[in-house]
Formats: C-alpha cells, structure tokens, sequence
C-alpha cells in the first residue's frame, strides 16, 4: 500500500511539472485557392526552428491567402504577464529552413503586441494577404519575454509559384 502511495505522488510529481512547463497553446491556419489549408499546432523552442517539421502550403501569386491564428494560455491559476506576442511572414530561402528569416526588406507581414494572458485567455488575429513575387515564406506566430526556458510558436512554410501576371 505504501509503495503504491509513493508511485501514484511520483507521478503527480512528475505530469504536474510536465504540464507546468506548456503555457502556450497556438493554433495557425493557412489557406490558399480552393480552400486549400495547412494547419500547424503548437512546437517550442529551442532550437529556434523547434522540434516539429512545418506543414507547407502552395499558392500561386497574387492569390489571395487567409491566415488566422489563436494563443492561449494553458496555465490554470497563473496571469502571464508582459507577454509579447509576433506574427510575420517574410521570405526564406527553403522549405524547412532551420535559421529564421532576417525580418528586413523581405517581410510581407510583421505584426506584435504585449499583453497580459490571465488563465485561459487567448488573442487571435485575421488577415487576407496577397504576395506579387514567387518563393518560400515563413509564416509564423510566436511567444516572447514569457519568463520560461522556452518559448511556443507555430510555423506553416507558404511556398508562391509561378510569376506575376501582366496586366
């Protein structure tokens, strides 16, 4: 009875700090013509580029392309405070490039704000977006400044072929 005690407060022990250390669930959704969609879930960092392969997603340009996304914070009882939340999309080199983008002259979209995440609140954003010059581009949402050892983000590679068309 006593060792059955001792496994089942071990396990407490050990799940309660494996849920302790996810504070952020992101859910991203990338849609291109025809409703195609890629959807991408939560990873972490490090490494910066995480632990999951990104879901990629073709358009041709100029078609329009609908991103939504939505963080929450998991944590039952804890307000995350100053937390800074990114959204870009900016051109890369390749699908499933391990370094990010530079966020320069190549970024389509750069959104960011700071706020404070009380238990269970989420914040969202929706654009519809155009991009006029073949490539590969990241699309990315991202957590900052949570005071953890690491960050969440979710990430979808958004691949534009084909060449502008002349009016």
């Amino acid at each position: 009875m006593m060792r059955s005690i001792m496994l089942a407060t071990l396990g407490l022990a050990c799940f309660g700090s494996m849920t302790r250390a996810e504070h952020a669930k992101i859910h991203l959704d990338v849609t291109g013509p025809g409703n195609t969609k890629q959807t991408a879930f939560v990873d972490q960092t490090p490494p910066e580029s995480g632990k999951n392969p990104r879901p990629v997603l073709k358009a041709k340009v100029g078609d329009p392309i609908r991103i939504e996304w939505v963080i929450t914070n998991v944590y039952p009882h804890k307000t995350l405070e100053n937390v800074v939340v990114h959204f870009f999309i900016a051109r890369q080199d390749k699908v499933g490039q391990k370094d990010l983008p530079e966020l320069g002259d190549d970024v389509v979209l750069e959104t960011a704000f700071d706020m404070d995440f009380k238990p269970g609140a989420k914040a969202g954003q929706r654009n519809t977006v155009r991009i006029d010059t073949p490539g590969v581009y990241l699309v990315r949402v991202e957590s900052k400044q949570t005071q953890s050892d690491h960050e969440h983000f979710s990430a979808i590679d958004l691949v534009i072929e084909g060449s502008k068309s002349q009016p």
